[in-house]
């Protein structure tokens, strides 16, 4: 990579929803930074629908969502960075989530150990507040949508 180039990093995004699919999971890590959803890289031999799975499981502990759509995929350039991430966001629907609880982030990541203080928000207002223009796909959602069927 030349001087100047960015580097190009996959990574897949979770937005999970439940009751209805009115509100969807958000976190805030430990060092106060804004809501922000369940996503990380994509691995080698991975592909962005198996990481969104996995992530989920690492950041959240919900082990039990189902794959319900593509929503879209974007390349976001890091404001501080030298690298692109290559967004691909998904939808999941969970049921039996609690409607708060704290996750001991799991696997190899960065964040591993880290604690992550997961609950809902209405979709609206996640689709304002959300960290680095995560919340970009949150319209594509189907309004008043049965997120507890498959």
């Amino acid at each position: 990579m030349q001087s100047g180039e960015r580097r190009v990093v996959e990574k897949a995004y979770a937005y999970v929803t439940r009751d209805g699919g009115e509100e969807l999971l958000v976190f805030e890590p430990p060092a106060g930074e804004a809501p922000q959803v369940p996503k990380g890289g994509v691995e080698d031999g991975e592909v962005p629908r198996e990481a969104v799975v996995r992530e989920l499981r690492e950041e959240t502990g919900l082990g039990d969502a189902v794959l319900r759509a593509r929503l879209g995929r974007d390349e976001w350039p890091h404001p501080e960075k030298p690298k692109t991430y290559r967004r691909h966001f998904f939808h999941l629907s969970a049921r039996d989530a609690p409607d708060e609880w704290v996750h001991e982030v799991t696997g190899a990541g960065e964040d591993c150990g880290e604690r992550y203080a997961c609950s809902w928000m209405a979709r609206g207002r996640a689709a304002e507040e959300l960290v680095r223009d995560q919340g970009v796909y949150v319209p594509a959602l189907t309004a008043g949508e049965d997120a507890s069927r498959p």
